[in-house]
């Protein structure tokens, strides 16, 4: 069986955020959905998104390479957080198609029938594509919760209920902490850690709330972690108060408080500073006692401007920011609730950043369009600050996010 997550045409929802990756490689819970779908399957999980990002995130050998076997095809939509349904599809009859709605859920399907609807796929056209199912497969109508992303607040919203549907597939790994040391401090009896964490005391777990799960990161003295939470691999927390609902990817440094926000990997909030109710993309770095509001003075539902879109009431009464890939912000900014910064952009000298920050951006009092080759550049020297290559094809990535994102600048110095 192979299996292929995609996106549909609520990509446009998250633009802000997906302009260096798919949908389906946002973070949410312990995993992004890609590695979620892979956790739950045990084997690999390719992806088929908008052109530019298929060379570095789509399957190496191609498209073609996907369907030139005989094996059933199994199509995921990349918005599906809820995954309960997922095994049972995959032992479906082939040509069977899940639909939630009038969401295309996913679908089991022979190379042939794929090959017929991989074109509407391919240009994130899933409405058509489960036009076409519905003619030529087995339909099964889902009812609700099979939870779906539909706005960028949804990642802040799920993100605790997820990592408690996450905790089956990170206990198959992460062994239950039983230390006897007086310096680190249980609450509860769900602390997942991996034997290979640096836990320096005195530190306190509390998952009276939700389960904890540390992989091997290095957690300092007079931290305190509330679940549900969880610390990815290699990352280091600063002495820092995690409060619940927060997931913090791979090789981050966190200081200062954070609370039910998602860091999804390689970025640094290393020092004082409130972030709450907030998504970080990768590379991002937020300098010192930078600070986010997510709750407005009046206690009313947060405003948000999807790019594209115009702007939506949340109907959300705490809600932060949202930080794409590579940015970088300053020290001392504060951010009110509902901003949004897009990729590569870079801001600094300035009291409060605007609640909108085009995709490559650069500047404080006044802003100008970041030119890209500084950009890569500088993203080049961060990389490699963690080990991690800008590769050719990642550079093509971030070059043509540029070129697609032009709209969004103009009229920048």
């Amino acid at each position: 069986m192979t299996v292929i997550l995609f996106e549909d045409e609520l990509w446009r929802h998250f633009a802000t955020l997906v302009q260096a990756r798919p949908v389906f490689e946002l973070r949410c819970g312990a995993f992004s959905n890609r590695e979620r779908v892979m956790a739950i399957l045990g084997r690999p999980a390719y992806g088929l998104m908008r052109p530019h990002l298929m060379a570095y995130f789509g399957p190496s050998g191609g498209l073609a390479s996907l369907l030139a076997s005989s094996d059933p095809i199994l199509l995921v939509n990349g918005r599906a957080l809820n995954l309960e349904w997922l095994t049972s599809l995959a032992c479906e009859p082939i040509n069977t198609a899940y639909i939630v709605g009038e969401t295309l859920l996913g679908a089991r399907v022979s190379p042939a029938l794929a090959s017929a609807i991989i074109y509407y796929l391919r240009e994130q056209q899933a409405e058509a594509a489960r036009d076409e199912l519905l003619r030529f497969a087995r339909v099964v109508e889902l009812q609700p919760p099979a939870a779906l992303l539909r706005y960028p607040w949804d990642l802040i919203t799920e993100a605790g209920e997820q990592l408690i549907r996450d905790e089956p597939l990170l206990a198959r790994r992460l062994p239950l902490f039983s230390a006897d040391t007086p310096h680190i401090i249980t609450h509860g009896k769900r602390v997942y850690v991996d034997p290979a964490a640096q836990l320096i005391g005195p530190v306190v777990f509390d998952s009276r709330d939700g389960p904890i799960f540390i992989e091997a990161a290095h957690i300092e003295p007079f931290s305190y972690i509330q679940g549900p939470a969880y610390i990815g691999p290699g990352t280091i927390i600063a002495s820092a108060r995690i409060r619940a609902e927060s997931c913090i990817g791979p090789v981050c440094r966190v200081g200062g408080e954070v609370e039910a926000s998602i860091i999804h990997g390689y970025s640094n909030k290393h020092h004082d500073g409130f972030l709450g109710h907030s998504w970080l993309g990768e590379w991002v770095n937020i300098g010192a006692m930078t600070t986010n509001s997510d709750l407005k003075n009046n206690y009313g539902s947060v405003r948000v401007m999807l790019e594209g879109i115009g702007q939506i009431d949340t109907g959300i009464l705490k809600l932060g920011c949202f930080l794409a890939d590579h940015v970088k912000l300053g020290i001392g900014l504060h951010l009110t609730g509902g901003t949004m910064i897009g990729t590569g952009s870079n801001v600094f000298g300035m009291h409060s950043a605007p609640k909108n920050v085009p995709h490559f951006t650069w500047g404080g009092e006044v802003f100008r369009e970041y030119r890209i080759d500084t950009m890569i550049s500088v993203a080049r020297i961060v990389m490699a600050r963690r080990k991690r290559e800008l590769t050719p094809a990642y550079e093509q990535v971030l070059r043509k996010a540029f070129e697609l994102t032009q709209p969004s600048r103009d009229g920048l110095g």
